[in-house]
Parts: C-alpha cells; structure tokens; sequence
C-alpha cells in the first residue's frame, strides 16, 4: 500500500514534546533577559568610572562637577601626558597640525594634546559638545564647564541662592517628614553639585531642627 501510515497518538506525543520545549523556551528567555540586563548594568558602570582603554563618560550634565574629578583621575593614571597638556594649555607654533614638527618633544606634545581632545569627546554625548569652538582641550576643558555649569557670575549666584535656601531650609505646613526629607536629599544634591559641603553634623542638626513640631503632626 502506498499510503502513508497515520499514528493517532502522535500529535498527542508531539504537543507533550512541544510542552516541554515551550517551559524550556522560557526559561532560556527569562536568563537571556537576566543576562541583558547584567551586561546593561555592567556597561552602565563601565561609562560612569570608565575602564584602561576608555575614560569615564558623562551621564548627565547634572553629574559634572562629580565627572570632572573622576576625568581628571583617570587621566593621570592611563593619559599622565594629556593630563599635562590639559592643565598647563597646549601652544601651537605653527606646527600646521603636525605636518612640520621635527623634535621629539615637539611630537609628544601634539600626541599628547590630540589624545586630551579625543578623549574628551569619547567622554560627552556629541549634541553637548557639537557647537564649542576651541582653541586647545584647556580652551575646550573651560568651556565645557561653563556649558555645564554657567558661567563665573551664574555660578557665583546660584551658590549663593544655594546656601540662603540652606538656611532657611524647613518642613512646609501639612508636608510630611517623608517629602521633607526627599526634599532636603535634592537640596544636599545641588550643594554638592556645586562644591558647597557641610560637616555630616551640620546637615544632622539642619534636618532635625526642620522637623515640625509633635503637636503639629
């Protein structure tokens, strides 16, 4: 006979066979999404305190003051040269952008200072840094600042503002302990964005001394 032989029962088989892929399938979806999200978490470390071949990038811009430091850091340790030229200012003496160095020195120099600038840029988000014009990586250094942070002036009043806000720092009427606290955690957050700090005792005593009174809970 040349018809083919139909088993009843192996659909049956096949759906218990299928089952068994499916509880499978889903396990192995549940640790590839574990395991994205290890790599995501570990990626997000790696940009924030950099790695040997990368320095650490800038998240937000909120973050700089803190970014600035670990920059500077991370420079010293794997770029010391860069590091130099992005301290002390890199002088072009008409080298043309290098086509007529001939000293060795003259040739670590520009290396080094090259290097300082494409480090910078590996290290910010290109719509922060697409409209700055610069001279060298100090040039460009200070001015990435003052788009981060504002210029001398702005900077000056808004520790200012800071501190009179420090002072006069409270609970709200009908504001609970819990939103006056979250509230109180921004305000350290700003401080320190701006290199204003206060003992751990004086931040102590200003939000115990802003608790409302017991009878007003």
């Amino acid at each position: 006979m040349d018809d083919i032989f139909m088993n009843s029962f192996s659909d049956m088989y096949a759906f218990v066979g299928n089952s068994g892929d499916d509880t499978s399938s889903s396990n192995t979806n549940e640790n590839t999404l574990s395991t994205k999200k290890s790599l995501s978490d570990a990626l997000g470390v790696e940009s924030a305190y950099g790695t040997y071949n990368k320095p650490p990038k800038l998240m937000a811009i909120e973050e700089y003051s803190r970014w600035a430091k670990k920059f500077e850091e991370w420079l010293k340790a794997f770029a010391y040269p860069s590091w130099k030229s992005l301290k002390n200012g890199y002088i072009d003496d008409g080298g043309k952008n290098g086509e007529s160095l001939t000293s060795s020195d003259e040739i670590e120099s520009f290396v080094a200072e090259q290097k300082c600038i494409a480090l910078l840029f590996q290290s910010f988000r290109e719509d922060i840094i697409s409209l700055i014009e610069y001279k060298n990586s100090t040039d460009f250094w200070q001015k990435l600042k003052v788009k981060c942070l504002g210029s001398a002036k702005i900077v000056k009043n808004k520790k200012k503002l800071l501190r009179k806000e420090f002072d006069l720092f409270g609970c709200l009427k009908s504001e609970s302990v819990c939103k006056m606290t979250e509230r109180f955690g921004h305000l350290k957050l700003q401080l320190a964005r701006h290199e204003i700090f206060y003992s751990q005792e004086e931040l102590i005593d200003k939000l115990f001394d802003s608790l409302s009174d017991e009878m007003d809970w």
